[in-house]
């Protein structure tokens, strides 16, 4: 009988020692995946909402982006650029940031712009005027004519602003002859125009300031009233032609020039007993329409109490804040900006 004898041979395999350690760090790297991925999303947007918060408390409205802990944040304008920065790298986490803007268009230059407001013997100038001659001519007329110790110099000398044809010494003139007996008044040089609001006591006088003020300018608008009382409308127009109330920057505190202009309505609401008055606060755009609300409202209410102190009766007095909604201007570069940022005076009929 034949026999068959099979072998079975068995073939081991050995794996490649690397594909051990291979799988492993693949397994590894899902890991830290999978963890670090939404942790470094968290931080990106915890620092994008610390960002935009801080920002929009400085009134700086802004896009803003970061990549880990690197920030890209967009503002509106260069003059922002720097505080921006400042802000951005000041909150705890930031490594990096970059700050765009879009380029700054300078303005043309703007004609010189000057109010004196006279107040039962005193007088305060504010604006601009474009060199420090100009500047110190218009003082010493105004300090000629009401005395060293009754002028307050709030005028700043503005590069960009250009006299054009007007006469600026000759502004004290004009202060001179309305006089110190003039209780409420103001003398306003704007675009080319002097414009006289006020209370006088008689016709002469108003006459002898509307000449002055032709030797300062071409056009001259006379609105001066004779008479101890006047008008609710010609109210209106006095308290209209008084210089912006300024505050601090974001802030309902008054700057010395606001404080001065509020003193000038007091004055007026004194000289006409019966007027009752609406004070309404409004901002620029910058910031969030939210925060905008809240300061306006704040710089009304700031303006009310301080003509009470100042001896206005509470109940002559309402105040309202309208936040961006009612530009009185269109656009938001800086010079729109200032002018949409105001407190209102309503005479109430």
């Amino acid at each position: 009988m034949a026999t068959t004898t099979k072998t079975a041979r068995w073939e081991v395999r050995r794996r490649h020692p690397l594909i051990p350690i291979g799988v492993a760090v693949v397994g590894l790297a899902a890991l830290v995946y999978g963890f670090e991925v939404p942790h470094r999303h968290r931080i990106e947007d915890n620092l994008t909402d610390r960002t935009k918060v801080a920002l929009a408390d400085a009134g700086i409205d802004a896009t803003v982006r970061f990549t880990g802990r690197d920030g890209s944040v967009t503002v509106e304008s260069q003059d922002q650029v720097e505080q921006a920065r400042s802000i951005t790298l000041g909150l705890d986490g930031v490594r990096v940031v970059k700050i765009d803007a879009p380029p700054k268009v300078e303005a043309p230059p703007q004609p010189v712009s000057v109010k004196l407001l006279l107040d039962a013997g005193k007088v305060v100038l504010t604006g601009a005027v474009p060199d420090e001659s100009a500047h110190t001519a218009l003082v010493d007329a105004a300090k000629a004519a009401f005395g060293a110790d009754n002028v307050q110099d709030q005028v700043t000398v503005d590069a960009k602003r250009t006299a054009g044809s007007a006469n600026l010494a000759a502004l004290g003139g004009v202060v001179a002859a309305l006089g110190k007996d003039t209780k409420v008044g103001v003398v306003d040089l704007t675009d080319g125009t002097v414009t006289l609001t006020g209370t006088v006591a008689s016709q002469e006088i108003k006459d002898k300031a509307e000449t002055a003020a032709k030797a300062v300018a071409s056009t001259v608008r006379n609105q001066l009233v004779v008479g101890a009382a006047v008008a609710p409308e010609q109210v209106q127009t006095q308290l209209g032609a008084l210089p912006t109330v300024e505050f601090e920057n974001n802030s309902a505190t008054l700057t010395a020039q606001g404080q001065a202009v509020v003193a000038n309505v007091a004055s007026i609401l004194k000289t006409n007993p019966t007027v009752r008055v609406s004070i309404e606060g409004h901002t620029d755009s910058r910031g969030t329409p939210e925060r905008n609300q809240v300061l306006s409202e704040a710089r009304a209410r700031t303006v009310l109490d301080t003509l009470i102190a100042l001896g206005i009766a509470p109940d002559r007095l309402t105040s309202r804040g309208f936040g961006e909604s009612q530009p009185k201007v269109p656009g938001t570069d800086d010079a729109s900006n200032a002018i949409n940022r105001r407190v209102e005076f309503i005479v109430q009929k």
